[in-house]
C-alpha cells in the first residue's frame, strides 16, 4: 500500500497578522498497512527526510493513495 506523508518544512515569521508563505513537503512511501506507516513515523520522532536528503520535515498527515 502507498501512503503520502505531508508536512510543512518552512515558514516565515509573521508580521502584522500576516502568516508568511509556507513550503509544503510530501513523500510517498510503501508500507504493508496503515499501522506500519504510523509506526515508522513514530520511530523517527515524527520526522521524515525529503527525497533530496537535505530537508527533514515534521509529518502532519498520512493519506493512503492508490
Amino acid at each position: 500500500m502507498k501512503f503520502k506523508f505531508k508536512g510543512i518544512n518552512y515558514y516565515e515569521d509573521s508580521e502584522n497578522n500576516y502568516v508568511g508563505a509556507t513550503n509544503t513537503c510530501s513523500i510517498v512511501k510503501e508500507f504493508a498497512d496503515f499501522q506500519a506507516a504510523i509506526d515508522y513515523v513514530a520511530e523517527h520522532k515524527g520526522f521524515l527526510i525529503a527525497e533530496d536528503g537535505k530537508t527533514a520535515f515534521n509529518v502532519l498527515t498520512i493519506t493512503e493513495i492508490n
